[in-house]
Parts: structure tokens; sequence; C-alpha cells
């Protein structure tokens, strides 16, 4: 999908610790760790909700239909 090699993430790595440096670099990498996990938390509830509600929604068309 983003086709991201080896050399990119090193140079991505590299400028980030140049721009945040080594003191602050750990917090932000928790901090868009955390935001990371909280988004995919999130798309995984709106998945499942979309996948029952859907299954809800086959089986309620199922039983009309009889």
């Amino acid at each position: 999908m983003f086709d991201i090699g080896f050399f990119e993430i090193l140079i991505i790595c590299f400028i980030s610790l140049i721009i945040l440096g080594p003191k602050r670099l750990p917090a932000f990498i928790t901090s868009v760790e955390e935001i990371y996990l909280k988004f995919k938390s999130g798309f995984r509830k709106l998945k499942q909700e979309l996948y029952t509600e859907g299954f809800e929604d086959k089986k309620n068309k199922d039983d009309s239909g009889q």
C-alpha cells in the first residue's frame, strides 16, 4: 500500500531524532503509539458494529420474506 522500505524508515527516524532530540523522542513515540491504538480500537469496534448490523438486517429480511 505505502511501499516504504528500510532506508525510508531509517531516514524518517534520523530526521525525527534531529528535530525532536533524544529527550523528547521516546515521549513522542509513546504518544503516537497511543493514538494509533485508539484509532485501531475504534475501527475494530466500528467494523464489528457494521458486521452485526448487517447480519441482523439480513436475518430480519430473511424472516420477513417467509
